[in-house]
């Protein structure tokens, strides 16, 4: 990991467009209280954004569009999930659907584009959670490239915004929850109910209050000490669904 920190001290749009000037190459992970996501740049341009909770997937906004129909993307996504089975390496949708000719290169980077552009305005509204920056030593390959220029994308979401557009995830500052910021996945209610206690997470053993004076959860440490792992389980399925 080589950068964390709060969103609620250091807005996203800051932090893109820091890694964009000087051109980084990386996977920018951001977490609150009810989506995570992943940022992908590659010489300091963005390549995807992908956000599991709530996306749009590129399969279903090619079926949307007429551009693709469902007995096609059901073809491609059993093949994927047959290769699998057979230990053979995955492959972004797009590329797939191409190589299968179902599509073409012009029109999956057109719409992966205008999934890029939503996602930003998405994550531009972002006010609360943690940010942490790492560059793996294998990035994915993208081999249908965007090259998404960051200022230009925020530019059209500040038009956006100031169109009164308004984006689908909840905006507000959560750090009064006792989980925010927290980067586990398989808790659950009965969990809660047994060990989280007034500010403290017996279960993880930890604090799970957040530190006011600096404006990130005292746990952000020990969040980001799982970044190694998180990057890896990025690289592994996340960014085929672009």
């Amino acid at each position: 990991m080589i950068l964390q920190g709060s969103i609620e001290r250091f807005d996203l749009a800051s932090v893109l467009q820091f890694l964009a000037q000087n051109g980084t190459t990386g996977i920018l992970e951001i977490r609150d209280f009810e989506e995570h996501g992943y940022v992908y740049l590659v010489k300091g341009r963005l390549e995807g954004i992908s956000m599991p909770l709530s996306d749009d997937k590129l399969g279903v906004r090619l079926v949307k569009a007429g551009l693709l129909n469902e007995g096609q993307l059901a073809t491609v996504l059993m093949e994927d999930a047959a290769g699998l089975e057979r230990g053979e390496g995955r492959k972004p949708l797009g590329q797939r659907l191409v190589e299968r000719g179902f599509t073409n290169e012009a029109i999956v980077r057109q719409v992966l584009c205008r999934l890029l552009t939503a996602r930003m305005f998405e994550i531009a509204h972002w006010r609360s959670g943690v940010f942490t920056y790492d560059e793996p030593d294998e990035m994915p390959e993208f081999q249908i490239a965007i090259q998404g220029d960051v200022q230009e994308l925020l530019l059209q979401t500040q038009l956006r915004i100031d169109h009164g557009d308004k984006p689908r995830k909840r905006v507000g500052v959560r750090q009064d929850d006792p989980c925010y910021g927290c980067s586990v996945t398989d808790c659950s209610p009965a969990i809660k109910v047994k060990y989280l206690k007034k500010d403290l997470c017996l279960w993880r053993k930890m604090s799970a209050v957040p530190d006011l004076r600096h404006g990130a959860p005292r746990e952000a440490a020990e969040l980001s000490a799982s970044s190694d792992l998180r990057s890896e389980t990025a690289l592994q399925g996340t960014w085929f669904s672009f």
